[in-house]
């Protein structure tokens, strides 16, 4: 293994985490760049780095022709796709492996069969595990979905069938909802995952998240590393990750890793994989799908169980046998994704400059990030910036260390997670095990009461206090233009609707001169990864409309004007 060849086909935090394993693991390490990102971190701390193209992750990082090309200049033997971007792409493994290079994941058979959400349900179905209700095959119309909605019964979730990490996912409520993101689904499976094909799947009401880990070799043999709690979210999306899942009776355990066996067997898996349930009350659990790559909350797996889940990967990939091999699970462990959002505003992410970087320490805490003072938070990535993760004898411990950890870590220039996450983990419903898929998001306000704005220049915290029932938008002034992000039910009285952040115009449904109704659609913007549906925020009159399909907006700038009626 010595001086081998490793390629990190991706970016941030977990290249710079890729890297520092492959370095201990005595290989040569080559890290990818796009152009933003020349003075990365990652590109600094590897062996050398290899220039893709520009910021686009169409032309640099999703770019498969590109990332070969460099895989071959760069004679490397080995490629680690990270998470995100070509991850879970077949096609990018297929063009590794046919260069004679060595894949760290799965086959690609293997990426296409469970990486197509319909392909998977059937798969562990014939397994004898149930998935989620929904469709086994895609809804290739807004007729096709709305039937089987109304099979299903709303509310449901209309998801990427190569979907994945919360993209390409909306939960409609009513036929009207479904008519409206049908759309945005599609184009989001489309732009993350090359394909738009989307199904209708049941949505469980109250469900807790819990997902279990895996790691595979080319010899049969399986060893589960437990399971993760991921049930707090936004957007679809994680904030908090604990293993173990500390509300799981014995027998439930004990069910997931039977069928977390079963399926990995059943799909011939190899490498690191993580298998995601939703639970129900009962402890039902439903297959959601399988991520066959390296998770971002792996960490917690990491640091409950003492192990390095990457270098296991390489020696996989090798070839090297699990047989033996065994980890024992110790004490409690939490990880806190640092993101650049602004919780007052639905969680939008917000791109800008880090003017100050601070990390906590002490015993058994871990910080994996990318970020310094001075590093640049870009609209074309996602926005997360690091991911704490601390272990505990037991879960009171790790959630005390988490709060003064959260307390010491300091990040200026950009509004973060850090607060809110604070709020969140020294809750009673959080100790008490009381959150569920979507209370975070139902029960916002509860973890907004103080929010502290950090002023980049100065030292001085001005603390914003929310009255109990107030939502973050009314602390506008009356005259504010309404901006992307906010609760659309509140009006403004400008009619002014401007760009919160950069971005690029994605549809735009309404023309100049027309009438509009109070929460009518009027266009789609896309930033950091995420998708907005921006509507009217009262009756009125298209008076200027300043934007087209496709093109980019700058922060501050007057995308549409109405007049009220």
């Amino acid at each position: 293994m010595e001086n081998k060849r490793i390629l990190i086909a991706n970016r941030g935090e977990i290249a710079l985490r890729i890297i520092r394993s492959a370095k201990e693991l005595g290989l040569h390490t080559i890290a990818v760049y796009s152009d933003i990102d020349r003075e990365s971190l990652h590109v600094k701390k590897a062996d050398e780095a290899i220039h893709l193209g520009s910021s686009l992750p169409a032309e640099s990082y999703r770019n498969i022709k590109r990332l070969v090309e460099a895989s071959i200049d760069a004679n490397a033997e080995l490629v680690h796709p990270g998470y995100g971007f070509l991850a879970e792409n077949a096609d990018f493994a297929k063009a590794i492996q046919r260069k004679k290079m060595t894949w760290i994941g799965p086959s690609p058979k293997t990426i296409k069969s469970m990486g197509d959400k319909i392909e998977s349900r059937k798969l562990v179905s014939r397994a004898g595990i149930e998935p989620i209700p929904g469709q086994l095959k895609p809804a290739r119309s807004r007729r096709d979905a709305m039937r089987d909605a109304r099979e299903q019964g709303f509310p449901v979730a209309l998801k990427a069938a190569h979907g994945g990490g919360g993209k390409g996912l909306r939960i409609v409520s009513n036929p009207d909802e479904l008519l409206e993101y049908y759309d945005v689904v599609k184009r989001e499976s489309e732009a993350y995952f090359g394909s738009d094909e989307i199904y209708v799947e049941k949505f469980i009401k109250n469900a807790k998240h819990v997902e279990t880990q895996i790691l595979s070799d080319q010899h049969g043999n399986h060893i589960f590393l437990g399971e993760r709690d991921c049930s707090t979210q936004r957007r679809n999306q994680k904030l908090i990750e604990e293993s173990p899942a500390f509300w799981l009776s014995q027998a439930g355990r004990d069910r997931l890793e039977e069928k977390t066996i079963k399926i990995a067997k059943e799909c011939n898996y190899m490498n690191a994989g993580t298998i995601e349930f939703l639970a129900d009350q009962d402890e039902n659990f439903y297959f959601l799908e399988m991520n066959t790559r390296l998770q971002v909350e792996h960490t917690v797996t990491e640091m409950r169980y003492g192990l390095d889940i990457v270098k296991e990967q390489i020696k996989v990939a090798l070839g090297y046998s699990l047989s033996g091999k065994s980890w024992e699970p110790r004490g409690h462990s939490i990880e806190f994704r640092i993101n650049a959002e602004d919780a007052s505003k639905n969680f939008i992410p917000v791109p800008g400059t880090i003017t100050e970087y601070k990390e906590p320490i002490g015993n058994d805490v871990r910080v994996d990030g990318w970020a310094r003072a001075g590093t640049h938070i870009s609209h074309f990535y996602d926005n997360l910036i690091a991911k704490l993760i601390v272990w505990g004898n037991d879960r009171k411990e790790a959630i005390e260390k988490g709060q003064r950890c959260l307390d010491e870590f300091i990040i200026q220039g950009v509004p973060t997670t850090i607060n809110v996450l604070s709020e969140i983990v020294g809750s009673e419903v959080f100790k008490e095990g009381k959150v569920h898929v979507n209370y975070i998001e139902q029960n916002i306000n509860d973890f907004l009461i103080e929010n502290i704005i950090e002023e980049p220049d100065s030292n001085r915290k001005l603390t914003v206090v929310i009255e109990e029932g107030d939502l973050p938008s009314q602390t506008l002034p009356p005259k504010a233009p309404k901006k992307i992000g906010l609760d659309l039910s509140i009006s403004d009285t400008s009619g002014t609707i401007v760009a919160e952040m950069q971005g690029t115009i994605v549809d735009v449904l309404t023309k100049e001169g027309k009438k509009v109704k109070k929460g009518e659609s009027l266009f789609v913007i896309e930033a950091m990864k995420m998708e907005n549906i921006v509507s009217s925020p009262f009756e009125g009159i298209i008076k200027e409309l300043n934007i087209t399909k496709g093109s980019p907006v700058s922060k501050g700038e007057v995308l549409i004007v109405i007049e009220k009626k």
